[in-house]
This record gives structure tokens, C-alpha cells and sequence, in this order.
């Protein structure tokens, strides 16, 4: 069965149930291989990157100035359309809190815009559809790795969707490489840090760092959801689409949902 979502005008020999189009900064080296771990039989994914936005992380003020800034997106996306995905998955996900739900509605109608009416699935809102799917787990924590003005955009972001974030942590990496250098132990000792008493899920954001293959083992060591955003993401431009194939091996809501 082929997907929804805008259809192309040929049928793909390889992507014949679906395209799916991802945009990722220049830098990211994580969700390309981590999204094209997740692909459906009949499936496959188109990376367009967009140049890098140069944060400052000496100067919080001047990082706080340029959240929400994406270079050249505009031309990413009009070249990632050529190809006519089904979908769009945006694979940056700091840009899509910024603002809270208003601003991502925006920038998602922006985006859909340029792409000649492609739907595009934000990191933030494959967030709230997956809470959803878990029956909305009221009390979350979040591990980021990002500097403090991300966090309080991320925190504000779902604190505004009627969520209580009890533990966030930013592990405060100093360029976007450095981002894609976190080790399996430096994130499952951050989870365990943000797992206090009460926390009902926890949130991984962040599109450069690599905790898809650590979910399931941390959600039996945590007996807990755990949502990292390269994996939610993804499965929210499937299922946005009608592709309803459970991913095993990514966390239950990937294998149930």
C-alpha cells in the first residue's frame, strides 16, 4: 500500500509505498543514519541540509539572539521538494520549541508553504502526538544538549502544553559536532540524573546526539517511556502518512503505536 501525504507524480522503484524527505543542518552527522536505521520496507529518505547557524556558546545573550534562526532553510527545503517526498521530517529540532506552539505552527505552515504543500512533521509536534499516544504522562523530565537559553525555550514549550517538567538538563556542548560526540555512558548517566522521583516519561531533544539504539534498554532499567527525538520524529511523519509499520527495537512506543 502506498502512503499518503502529498503523492508524487511517478512511482518510485524503491520508494514505492513512500519518499520521505529529511532536512537537517549541514552539521548534523546523526539522524540521516539513525532515520535510515528506522525505513520501512518500501520506504526511503532524501537528505537536504541547510548551512550551519553560528551560536555563540561564550555569550549567552548572543546564543538566546539566535535561537530560531535557520540559514538558507528556505533553499534546502525548495530542493528537497524536487524529488517529491510524501513528507517532510524536519531533523533540527531546537528552532521548532522556540516560541512555543504558535511559533511551531508558523514555521510549520511556512515550511509547507515553500515546499508546494508537502506536509512537514516538527520535532515538537511528533513530541505531543507521541505523548498523546502514551495517554499524556502529565509529569516529564528532558535532557537536551543544548545551553541554558535552549532549555528554557524547550521547558516554556511544553510547560505551555500543559506539561510539568520536573528535571531538565542541557549537557552544554560547545559547537554542533561536539553535539554528535555523546557517548552511550554520558547518556544514560544524564537520563538517570533527570529521572527524579515522580517523572512519568522522559524527553531526549536534540537531533545530534545518538540515544535511538539506547531506548529500549533504558526504558526497562527506568520501567518508563523514554522519547528520543530522531526516533519520535520519524514515526510521526509515518504514521502522518498512513504507514502504519511498528519499528522494533526503538522503545515501545515505536513498536506499539
Amino acid at each position: 500500500m502506498t502512503a499518503g501525504g502529498k503523492q508524487p507524480s511517478t512511482r518510485d522503484a524503491l520508494g514505492y509505498r513512500a519518499k520521505i524527505g529529511v532536512l537537517v543542518p549541514a552539521t548534523n552527522t546523526i539522524v540521516e543514519p539513525e532515520m535510515a536505521a528506522l525505513q520501512p520496507p518500501g520506504v526511503t529518505n532524501h537528505v537536504s541540509r541547510m548551512s550551519r547557524v553560528k551560536r555563540p556558546t561564550h555569550d549567552m545573550e548572543l546564543y538566546k539572539k539566535f535561537l530560531g534562526k535557520s540559514v538558507d532553510m528556505d533553499q534546502a527545503i525548495d530542493l528537497l521538494s524536487s524529488c517529491e517526498p510524501n513528507i517532510i521530517v524536519h531533523g533540527h529540532s531546537v528552532d521548532s520549541f522556540v516560541g512555543g506552539l504558535t511559533a511551531s505552527e508558523v514555521m510549520r505552515k511556512h515550511m509547507e508553504a515553500l515546499a508546494g504543500g508537502i506536509p512537514v512533521m516538527l520535532p515538537s509536534f511528533a513530541m505531543l502526538k507521541a505523548l498523546e499516544c502514551l495517554g499524556k504522562p502529565s509529569k516529564v523530565a528532558i535532557l537536551t544538549p543544548w545551553m541554558p537559553p535552549a532549555d528554557e525555550a524547550c521547558k516554556s514549550f511544553f510547560e505551555s502544553c500543559g506539561y510539568k517538567v520536573l528535571a531538565i538538563k542541557g549537557l552544554q556542548h560547545k559547537t554542533p559536532l561536539d553535539i554528535a560526540t555523546a557517548t552511550p555512558e554520558r547518556l544514560n548517566a544524564a537520563v538517570d540524573e533527570i529521572n527524579v522521583d515522580g517523572v512519568e516519561c522522559i524527553i531526549k531533544v536534540g537531533t545530534n546526539s545518538s540515544m535511538a539504539r539506547l531506548v529500549a534498554d533504558m526504558e526497562k532499567r527506568l520501567a518508563k517511556p523514554v522519547l528520543t527525538v530522531n526516533v519520535i520524529t520519524y514515526w510521526a511523519g509515518l504514521r502522518a502518512i498512513g504507514i502504519e509499520d511498528r519499528i522494533k527495537g526503538y522503545g515501545r512506543l515505536a513498536e506499539n503505536f
